[in-house]
């Protein structure tokens, strides 16, 4: 009798084990075009509760996942994901340069200026042919600002798409972490939780493209997400993750923070190594700054050029006042002149009627008509340098008049005349590597509000001129992104007092334990006056605040320096044509006066090209152009220079196509390569299905011959 029961157990069971296998099928079969869906088997185990024979138990509906074959999935995906964010980027950063060969983009419209130029060299009189070199040139820059305007846009979109990509890794997160407490509860009551793990793979595979994350099963169900780096993203509960944006230009960005709600400082980025947040950041933070900041060099490496050639030309006829360029200096800085230059004053028929000799190294000025000499030697400032300027012109007849004011040099003939400014042949004059005229910027063809180059000559023992109570603000972070340290240094105290130098800003800067001296050092170049900042390669150091002023000039600390991306890159949307010149066209400086002359002979000639022929042979002489962003310090001709960027665009932008192409490539194999076994074969699934159904018959007709054996066997003892 005890083996007849355990027919009818074995039996039942085969039923109960058919039974689930035909809707382990069909639930199968209904999924066989869901993406993510991982196939369910049934799992089953010989019964002995009551002996061998006993049937079968379904110990649970598992899914055929392969995590082996998952996780490389997630990394390719993961890969794919970065590179595809950045060629996107890339693609339309190159895009926005526009074809090097059509006449509308930068490279054809800077094209059309040197044409211009040379048309100007065969008829410089020409009022047409000034205003055709004018406007191709600001044509041009109006192009650079463009291209500047858009990789910031560019920029900012990326700081917007990370911060959208970290909502919705968020929101992944949380809904598998929910589903993980689901899962655990299955588990724990012996219920079908397939389902639900199910869900949480393809929610796991969505954060995986905007994350690189790897997954370790829990034995009590559920599962733990971390990013390729180790950051734990879910575990008993989901991590927080939190980003602010700022898409204004030049911005100085934040960090994704993780846990940032329990005090924590840690940032999650340096735990990335793929997804497309990945790849958003090294746009944001790499490639498009890089662009800009070489765009921006081009900027300004192009109107410094054109700008050393101009102050040494003269219009015809000659100006009368010149107001110079914003320099971020101040009077009491030091002059820091070495050479001779000449300053010839003509009458306004262009005949010279004085020249004043500027020799820096006696500190005189001496005129000659009538014999004069004024001496600036004194304590050598600016300030000093001016006054006797001032004193030689006002005793010139017609006068004139020179004054420094608020970081700006200007010059003014009381009455009609004009004013050439020329370096010594012999002896020029410098400050920085450029003359009196250039440096000060007297005679600009091109201009910017802000200092176009930031070698300022200044000395370590120059009154800083900072304004009180302002602020420069430093953020210190590992190579691994942690935070370390939050620095200030405030113009306040000793810093603020009367005599104090940029020597002791730099002292501050660089002092440890308030000043950034662990870190790295400020450093201040003797021969160009600049100041630059060496970060330890341990460290990763972000200038996030500047608030300081130099007396009145609006030029900061960084702006001087050129330590900020909106003064370096910013170059880019900034620089464009002396205004003056723009609205009047007899400004343009194309001759090249010989103010060697005797007096009383005509020296500025509206015929004279060779000015015109000194702007136009500025294109392919050779020059050093220092390092800006993704282009390295270099000697070359402007023209290559240029080349070369609209070159490295495109490079970059190919390189990231062919990357993206290749990762996509890598991503598609791994998922139909962990497709072939985890996913649904409708084949497969129908021969399956046949075979439950026929178990189900075999057990049925098990039970049906119990039941007659068991008919007859209660018949018999009946009798």
């Amino acid at each position: 009798m005890v083996g007849l029961t355990s027919v009818l157990l074995a039996g039942l069971s085969g039923l109960r084990a058919a039974q689930t296998g035909v809707a382990t099928v069909s639930q199968n079969i209904a999924n066989a075009n869901t993406p993510g869906y991982v196939r369910t088997e049934m799992v089953l185990a010989p019964r002995t509760q009551i002996g061998a024979g006993a049937g079968v138990e379904i110990t649970g509906v598992k899914r055929a996942a392969d995590r082996f074959l998952a996780t490389a999935s997630f990394i390719a995906a993961g890969a794919a994901g970065s590179a595809s964010a950045r060629a996107d980027l890339l693609s339309r950063a190159q895009e926005s340069f526009g074809d090097p060969s059509s006449s509308s983009s930068m490279f054809g419209m800077l094209d059309e200026h040197w044409s211009a130029l040379t048309q100007l060299g065969v008829d410089p009189a020409s009022s047409l042919r000034r205003g055709d070199a004018i406007s191709s040139l600001q044509a041009t820059y109006s192009e650079i600002a463009r291209i500047g305007d858009s990789l910031q846009g560019l920029i900012g979109e990326a700081d917007q798409r990370i911060a959208d990509a970290v909502s919705e890794a968020q929101n992944l997160m949380d809904r598998i972490a929910q589903l993980n407490v689901e899962i655990r509860l299955n588990k724990r009551t012996g219920a079908d939780s397939s389902s639900a793990e199910n869900a949480q793979s393809q929610l796991v595979d969505q954060l995986g493209a905007l994350m690189d994350v790897r997954v370790t099963p829990q034995s009590d169900g559920g599962v733990h997400v971390r990013t390729g780096g180790g950051a734990l993203l879910v575990g008993v509960e989901a991590a927080r993750l939190s980003y602010t944006p700022d898409d204004s230009p030049y911005a100085t960005h934040g960090v994704i923070a993780l846990n940032e709600d329990i005090g924590s400082r840690t940032n999650i980025e340096s735990f990335l190594t793929g997804g497309s947040i990945k790849g958003l950041l090294q746009a944001r933070d790499v490639d498009l700054p890089g662009l800009a900041e070489a765009l921006g060099g081009l900027s300004g490496a192009l109107a410094d050029v054109l700008n050393s050639v101009h102050n040494e030309n003269a219009s015809s006829p000659a100006v009368s006042s010149m107001t110079g360029r914003q320099t971020g200096l101040l009077g009491s800085d030091a002059l820091n002149f070495t050479g001779s230059t000449t300053i010839a004053l003509t009458d306004s028929s262009g005949i010279l009627r004085d020249r004043l000799t500027i020799d820096f190294d006696a500190r005189t000025i001496t005129s000659e008509s009538p014999a004069n000499t004024v001496s600036f030697a004194g304590g050598g400032t600016i300030d000093e340098f001016v006054d006797a300027l001032n004193t030689a012109l006002g005793a010139e007849t017609p006068s004139g008049t020179a004054a420094f004011s608020n970081g700006v040099l200007s010059l003014n003939l009381s009455n009609s005349g004009g004013i050439v400014i020329q370096q010594d042949a012999a002896d020029p004059a410098q400050r920085a590597g450029r003359g009196l005229s250039h440096f000060f910027g007297l005679n600009d063809l091109v201009s910017r509000p802000t200092p176009l180059f930031f070698e300022s000559g200044i000395r370590g023992t120059d009154l800083h001129g900072l304004t009180d109570d302002s602020v420069i603000q430093y953020q210190v972070r590992d190579t691994q992104g942690r935070f370390i340290a939050d620095r200030s240094i405030s113009i306040s105290g000793a810093l603020a007092a009367p005599g104090a130098t940029w020597n002791d800003v730099l002292a501050s800067l660089n002092a440890t334990g308030t000043g950034l001296g662990e870190y790295g050092a400020f450093s201040l170049d003797s021969a160009t006056g600049r100041i630059t900042f060496a970060a330890s390669p341990a460290f990763n150091v972000t200038m996030t605040n500047d608030t300081t002023q130099r007396g009145n000039t609006g030029v900061s600390f960084s702006s001087l320096n050129g330590l900020s991306a909106a003064s370096t890159a910013g170059r880019a949307s900034e620089v464009g044509v002396n205004a003056q010149i723009a609205a009047n066209t007899a400004r343009l400086a194309v001759g090249r006066p010989n103010i060697a002359g005797a007096i009383g002979t005509k020296i500025v000639e509206g015929g004279d090209n060779r000015g015109a022929t000194a702007l136009l042979a500025a294109r392919d002489s050779v020059r050093n152009f220092s390092a800006a962003g993704v282009l390295s310090a270099q000697s070359s001709t402007l023209a290559n220079y240029a080349s070369r960027l609209g070159g490295e665009a495109g490079r970059m932008a190919s390189d990231a196509e062919r990357q993206a192409a290749g990762a996509a490539a890598v991503a598609t194999a791994a998922a139909d390569r962990r497709g072939e076994v985890e996913s649904v074969s409708i084949d497969d699934e129908l021969m399956k299905m046949t075979t439950y159904q026929n178990a189900y018959a075999a057990a049925a007709r098990v039970i049906q011959a119990a039941t007659e054996m068991l008919d007859v066997l209660i018949s018999i003892g009946y009798r």
